[in-house]
């Protein structure tokens, strides 16, 4: 299906695939900087948005149908190759786009996410919860584990925006994106995965953790990780400024990392280092 889009900006096209319970309004930050350099396409997945929820064709939903759904958009852009970038949900979604479609795919920005995220049994709870009681009924705890504290304090209505998002979601959406990452597992698929990665985590996310970053460094053939000190799982609200400069000198052949975090500490298995670093905070699961 062709998902409800918009369009920014000229130059190389750049895909931007958002997160479980958010829309693309979560790029906001990321329009103007990006937007000058980049083709942006911007777009709801199913049930998130402007996009109304519809099953797979299995009946129910799944990551493959997620990536069908960027390649059905591309075509109808008329863009055969693009950079795609994606949050959580998002990342797992371009994972397998260049996983299955690799023919459409430049370069890949893999922000907060994994091969494989959470559990089965987990995602079915939070599943049966939503159809039960609405997006609303988990908002506070999807606050605090995509935000730190000193950003909550320091941009409260930025939290404020995102969480009556995700309140406004389609329940049966975010219920089957739900089911689809329950039954999602990467891990086989990545060293198949020849398109060059940027894989940007922060610190302090609990949903994503560097661990996990660490294993897509490990698996894919071309990669290399930035992480981002103290921030949680919605890193490009929280940091926007270092993750677009991170994506600009990626997507640039490289050129700027350096200057995310003065003298590097490595560019991920390709070298043998430690992941790059970014800054803490100013002052001081999905």
């Amino acid at each position: 299906m062709i998902p409800h889009y918009e369009t920014d900006g000229a130059g190389p096209p750049l895909v931007l695939v958002n997160s479980l319970g958010t829309s693309m309004e979560m790029w906001r930050p990321q329009v103007t900087p990006l937007g000058a350099r980049f083709r942006l396409v911007r777009f709801d997945a199913r049930g998130h948005g402007g996009t109304p929820f519809e099953p797979g064709p299995g009946g129910s939903l799944t990551v493959d149908d997620l990536a069908g759904d960027i390649a059905d958009l591309l075509d109808h852009l008329g863009i055969e190759r693009a950079h795609v970038a994606g949050v959580s949900l998002g990342g797992a979604v371009a994972l397998r786009l260049a996983a299955t479609r690799p023919e459409r795919i430049d370069r890949l920005v893999l922000v907060s996410t994994a091969a494989k995220i959470g559990t089965p049994e987990g995602w079915r709870e939070r599943a049966e919860q939503v159809r039960a009681e609405g997006c609303a009924s988990i908002s506070g705890a999807a606050m605090g584990r995509w935000f730190s504290p000193a950003f909550g304090e320091d941009q409260p209505e930025t939290v404020a925006a995102f969480r009556r998002r995700f309140d406004a979601c389609d329940a049966e959406g975010y219920a089957a994106c739900c089911e689809a990452l329950g039954a999602m597992d990467q891990r086989a698929d990545l060293a198949r995965i020849a398109a060059p990665a940027l894989i940007v985590a922060g610190t302090a996310d609990e949903v994503t953790t560097p661990a996990d970053a660490a294993f897509l460094d490990e698996h894919l053939p071309d990669s290399r990780t930035l992480l981002a000190e103290g921030a949680k799982h919605l890193l490009t609200a929280e940091r926007p400024d270092w993750f677009n400069r991170a994506v600009i000198g990626f997507l640039g052949e490289g050129q700027g990392l350096s200057e995310l975090h003065g003298p590097r500490e490595g560019h991920g298995r390709s070298e043998g280092r430690r992941p790059e670093r970014g800054p803490g905070p100013r002052g001081g699961r999905s």
